[in-house]
């Protein structure tokens, strides 16, 4: 839930560079992320807090002071959402708060100014094996059978599956483990709202089994840009991460697998049975690893240790074999 009352940096944070829909005439724009990392590094230069913001000299601040003042007035708007977020049990933290997830955190100033979310927030710093399991939106039965076991096999093993929430692959990981007793988190691009209200999703986030978070605001629509931004925020988030299927080229799966190779962190594995999309075959080319043939036990020590099956030739196709 909402911290009650917000803490003073998170507050400013909010007012600076939250968004709140239709309950304000926006009479400036919200500050971006490289423009909220400036403002952070003056008041750091200055021995300043974000609390004392609206009380800072303008003296050199790098943001224009009309725009900012404009910005930090907007707390009846505020007030309002925060007042419809809580009765949707929902909550948001700031950078600077200690419930923001650590891994998020050592993203540094790539990670996002604020967090908006649904369910037990402290899923999303608890320690423990994390894997992130992604793929493409419309898939065929076998990528959804396969989809399924293994997030059972995670849920089972206590290993919290973290994806985009999304359909097809994202919503069948996250569901499968779920069923089976595990953890799960959903980091969304658009729609967070709706999904905390969700019926589906009620009875797992009052269990604090699911958490539902999102770097954009809970009524922000779809939009292709932060659909691909945020996957840099599910890679940060796991130990590893499994792409199930994936066009080659193209598509947000594609191009977070290709991000996350090319930080060299976290590993990459991807689904090489028989059937697998040519995509698949395509980012092994890249540097990511086959995902372990069943049967799968104690998942996390194989991926950690890259005890894989034999990888087939790139470009070469495996021979089909049996799921558990």
């Amino acid at each position: 839930m909402l911290a009650d009352p917000l803490s003073p940096s998170t507050e400013v944070t909010l007012l600076v560079c939250g968004r709140f829909g239709k309950l304000e005439t926006v009479e400036a724009e919200p500050l971006e992320l490289s423009e909220y990392n400036k403002l952070e590094s003056w008041l750091a230069e200055a021995g300043l807090e974000w609390g004392h913001l609206p009380q800072a000299e303008s003296d050199r601040m790098p943001i224009e002071p009309q725009r900012l003042g404009r910005l930090l007035a907007r707390g009846a708007a505020m007030a309002l959402a925060l007042e419809a977020w809580l009765s949707r049990g929902m909550w948001v933290l700031s950078r600077n708060d200690d419930a923001y997830p650590r891994r998020l955190r050592e993203l540094d100033r790539r990670s996002p100014p604020l967090l908006y979310g649904a369910g037990d927030a402290s899923l999303l710093s608890a320690s423990g094996h994390s894997l992130a399991v992604v793929g493409s939106r419309d898939i065929d039965a076998r990528s959804v059978e396969y989809t399924q076991r293994v997030g059972r096999a995670c849920g089972s093993e206590g290993i919290t599956v973290t994806s985009g929430g999304a359909r097809g692959v994202d919503n069948q990981a996250v569901g499968a483990a779920l069923e089976r007793g595990g953890g799960a988190i959903a980091i969304l691009a658009d729609g967070l709202g709706r999904a905390a209200v969700s019926g589906e999703n009620r009875e797992w986030l009052e269990e604090g089994d699911l958490v539902l978070a999102s770097p954009y605001y809970p009524e922000a629509g779809f939009n292709v840009g932060n659909a691909m931004a945020r996957n840099k925020y599910i890679y940060a988030m796991v130990d590893a991460a499994l792409i199930v299927s994936t066009s080659h080229g193209s598509g947000g799966t594609w191009s977070g697998a290709i991000e996350a190779l090319k930080r060299g962190s976290p590993p990459v594995f991807v689904r090489t049975e028989d059937g697998a999309p040519d995509g698949n075959f395509r980012l092994l080319e890249e540097g990511a690893r086959a995902f372990p043939e069943p049967p799968w036990e104690d998942l996390m020590v194989q991926l950690r240790a890259g005890s894989v099956a034999e990888e087939p030739a790139l470009g070469a196709r495996p021979v089909q074999g049996s799921l558990l």
